[in-house]
């Protein structure tokens, strides 16, 4: 069914489609001449569950499936591989979650099924959520640890809070995640991202304030294998290289790097709608991160890619609104970066693969606003792509490709086109008989492919 917004002057009504048929053309395509260096990790929420009693599940949508069940694990990472994407980031809760739960099965599924002694062609980083300070979390009994919930403190005693709780979870990620062959690594160390979510203490400045947490945190992690005490926590898999969110998250205190993360302007239908945050460089645009990731060189940035946005669904932010162009948003912030890296930003993350709170996702595919359709003409076949909206663009399309069926169901791929509004097939070669012909749109990845009726010639 997927998801609709029936607002008027809604650019994209049906913003996230029902599932169909999804491009798998190479997503490194997309960043520079030399951009098998480059890797693209898709992000994930990992809460969705189902019930028969609300349309909301866990405070989520209800996406039909749920998060931490083994089919949906293995399917969703066979979609990531069919598709080119080099691995998942996992947005996680906290030690004994039901994302922890998710992001095991991720790691058992990749070492069973990507993984082999030359390497694993997918893997998996953890992107920690500091909402999840506010819950209850199974407790390493690791000494200067913690898995209470920081919720109600202030001042320095959330701040001490703060710290006992994500050396808890440290610790567990320690001993169950990092040693992981389908971990992610840069330069033989853990990646772990951190997404910020929280208000009760001062981003910057003296005690008690997020600054000094991450100069904390930092100093616990250089000395990892004595400071998280005794096995399973005490491994020694290198110190973790820690990614903060936005331009600014290359300024933390430990920061190794930084994340872009899609954020749209507001709820206007008439002016936020249309901000796509992806060219200049001031407001938070893709554009001002890879200006700021190029002057802050010795750090890791991960470039952004997403389709758009629409939280009207949400329990949360509701009607935050970004436009998907009929795919242009997707393929302008995927291309972005090769105007700051010849092959591409080291990494790119797309945000997201399945948020349909915020109507971010990508799984299902990215309509581009075309049909396909198609005509005989005597021993010539005729196409064209028809658009319903002024903002479809070929620049959304890879190829078309031509297929004879002689039953309507098993069919031979004739040949294929170069990206074009309407084109023509010569049928004279084709053997005599009657023959079932079809004309196939392919998108660019992750956009939907649409394929045309079926139009019948005899020879």
């Amino acid at each position: 069914m997927g998801q609709t917004d029936t607002r008027t002057g809604v650019a994209t009504t049906h913003f996230d489609p029902p599932a169909g048929n999804v491009s798998d053309e190479d997503i490194h395509n997309y960043l520079g001449q030399s951009s098998s260096t480059a890797k693209v990790f898709a992000n994930f929420m990992l809460g969705y569950c189902t019930t028969t009693t609300s349309t909301y599940c866990s405070n989520n949508v209800q996406t039909g499936y749920t998060a931490k069940d083994p089919n949906t694990v293995a399917a969703q990472a066979a979609d990531l591989e069919r598709r080119h994407i080099d691995g998942a980031i996992l947005s996680w809760d906290g030690t004994g979650t039901s994302a922890d739960s998710a992001s095991l099965l991720f790691q058992s599924w990749e070492d069973n099924h990507a993984c082999s002694s030359q390497g694993c062609k997918l893997t998996y980083l953890i992107m920690y959520n500091t909402a999840s300070l506010n819950y209850n979390v199974k407790s390493t009994g690791v000494p200067g640890t913690s898995g209470k919930s920081c919720s109600g403190l202030t001042g320095m005693t959330y701040e001490n809070c703060a710290v006992a709780h994500l050396r808890n979870d440290i610790c567990y990620m320690n001993s169950a995640h990092w040693g992981s062959a389908a971990y992610e690594r840069l330069n033989g160390q853990p990646v772990l991202q951190f997404f910020l979510y929280n208000s009760v203490i001062p981003t910057t400045g003296s005690a008690p304030s997020w600054d000094d947490v991450w100069l904390r945190v930092g100093t616990w992690l250089k000395d990892l294998p004595h400071n998280c005490g005794s096995a399973p926590y005490n491994a020694d898999h290198g110190v973790p290289v820690m990614v903060f969110e936005t331009a600014s998250g290359f300024g933390e205190p430990s920061s190794s790097g930084g994340f872009y993360w899609i954020k749209p302007e507001g709820t206007s239908l008439s002016t936020d709608q249309y901000i796509y945050n992806i060219t200049g460089t001031t407001g938070g645009t893709l554009d001002e991160f890879l200006s700021f990731a190029l002057s802050n060189g010795g750090k890791f940035p991960f470039s952004g890619a997403f389709k758009g946005f629409n939280s009207i669904q949400a329990n949360w932010g509701r009607g935050r609104i970004m436009d998907q162009q009929c795919g242009q948003t997707w393929v302008k912030s995927l291309n972005e970066s090769k105007r700051y890296y010849s092959s591409g930003a080291p990494y790119v993350q797309i945000s997201t693969w399945n948020d349909y709170n915020e109507g971010t996702e990508i799984e299902t595919g990215i309509d581009n606003c075309y049909s396909v359709g198609a005509s005989v003409s005597g021993s010539t076949l005729d196409w064209r792509l028809t658009s319903s909206k002024s903002a479809a663009s070929l620049a959304t399309v890879s190829h078309v490709e031509i297929y004879d069926s002689p039953d309507g169901i098993n069919l031979t791929l004739l040949g294929t086109a170069p990206a074009a509004l309407n084109g023509t097939w010569s049928l004279s070669t084709l053997p005599t008989g009657k023959h079932t012909l079809y004309v196939r749109m392919v998108g660019r990845n992750s956009i939907l492919n649409r394929i045309s009726p079926g139009v019948t010639y005899t020879n």
